[in-house]
């Protein structure tokens, strides 16, 4: 099911599956700022990433002694219908809990609750984990809106953090897993080595599976057009981690900005969860809040 909301500025709408953000349209010019989702490209639009962000290695974990099973990256949350809570004109509410579909995977009493509200300048984007059981776990979670170059060419844009010091890249394989250093430890950093601190260029070569940062203190990316200046920016204000990437399919036709509170796993990984770095820790009845605004300029 798809809810539409809207003010004088911005209209938008989410899918129920995955809580899932399909569009936000800014009305001055209809300029849809979200991909689009051919699915010949890449057919998501701004999927929600829980309980972990990234690749699993081999498909699985071991949680408190049971493996547990993924077909596909960055979690369940995605694939799965959110109940809608709360509908205004201009913002909506939507809430995943634990059910046998998830806890074969994930076997903890959770509730994901994700908010919606649009702004003159675009959307806010609120994500909020409670742990509703009563044994504390743990979890990663990010976003992973793609950002449209609406007719534009790949070269005209350049993905800019808030602070221009230089960044710091997390070494990660081919494969997008992290790359372990000789005494077998995870995750590896190194120079970026960008030609102006704080830029990095987007080509049409694309970034194959990602470049993933460590987060420089900036509180939001933005992807810049070179050519008229205007910026779409998203918060990323207390996240660790940064990934940008780009559609592998045919020319690249977007750029998605992802924060993540999470890691992909490493190269040498026991596929312990409870060894998995990058993860939150949340007690039973504890809450852990994530704001990922998306603004417009």
């Amino acid at each position: 099911m798809t809810i539409k909301i809207e003010n004088a500025a911005f209209s938008a709408e989410i899918d129920t599956k995955g809580a899932e953000l399909q569009n936000l349209i800014r009305k001055s010019d209809n300029m849809d700022i979200i991909w689009h989702g051919d699915k010949s490209v890449w057919g998501n639009h701004a999927p929600i990433l829980f309980p972990y962000v990234a690749r699993c290695l081999g498909g699985h974990f071991m949680i408190e002694g049971k493996k547990c099973e993924y077909s596909r990256n960055h979690g369940f949350a995605r694939d799965l219908e959110h109940k809608l809570v709360e509908q205004t004109a201009d913002g909506a509410v939507f809430e995943l809990t634990q059910s046998d579909d998830t806890l074969y995977r994930f076997p903890y009493a959770f509730c994901l609750r994700t908010e919606y509200k649009l702004t003159d300048k675009g959307l806010n984007w609120k994500l909020t984990v409670k742990n509703t059981g009563d044994k504390a776990f743990r979890f990663g979670i990010g976003t992973h809106a793609a950002f449209d170059f609406n007719g534009h060419n790949a070269e005209d844009f350049v993905v800019e953090f808030e602070n221009k010091t230089a960044l710091t890249a997390v070494d990660c394989t081919p494969d997008a897993y992290l790359v372990a250093d000789a005494n077998g430890k995870a995750p590896v950093t190194k120079p970026y080595g960008e030609k102006e601190n704080g830029f990095v260029p987007v080509t049409s070569e694309g970034y194959g599976n990602g470049h993933l940062f460590a987060n420089n203190g900036s509180n939001w990316v933005g992807l810049k057009n070179k050519k008229n200046g205007s910026i779409i920016k998203i918060q990323t204000r207390d996240f660790p981690y940064v990934m940008i990437w780009q559609n592998t399919a045919g020319a690249p036709q977007f750029v998605c900005i992802e924060p993540w509170h999470g890691l992909p796993d490493a190269e040498n990984t026991d596929h312990l969860w409870q060894n998995k770095v990058g993860m939150n820790d949340l007690a039973a009845g504890a809450e852990f809040v994530s704001q990922q605004n998306i603004t417009v300029e």
